[in-house]
């Protein structure tokens, strides 16, 4: 093979990996559409009203959730512009007191539906 053959050869090659890449992006996608559906196929369902409901709900109780800084823990340094920085902020006590919010709110519009005894 000359080299105009080779290059020509290269470039062919090219396109079709390029052509090979698509489609298995493809079927990759569509794989993992079909692994959410499977694993959704068991979750109890929402309308979308519902969903909205749930979203509001979740908003409007992280809106007036007070967030207490003297629960949470962190540290602060000194950068080397000598401005004070907060560094390493856990907050983890502080998000189980709204992780509860949340669900009181919920529970205020939701009931949990009792289950059917065999």
């Amino acid at each position: 093979m000359d080299k105009v053959q080779l290059e020509t050869r290269i470039k062919e090659l090219t396109v079709l990996i390029e052509e090979a890449s698509g489609n298995v992006k493809n079927l990759v996608d569509e794989q993992a559409a079909f692994t959410k559906r499977l694993e959704d196929l068991n979750k109890p369902k929402l309308s979308h009203a519902q969903m909205d409901q749930v979203q509001h709900i979740i908003e409007s109780a992280c809106e007036v959730f007070d967030l207490d800084v003297s629960e949470c823990d962190y540290n602060i340094e000194i950068d080397y512009d000598n401005r004070i920085v907060v560094n390493d902020f856990d907050w983890s006590r502080c998000q189980e007191d709204l992780t509860q919010h949340i669900m009181d709110r919920l529970e205020e519009v939701f009931a949990v539906a009792e289950e059917e005894q065999e």
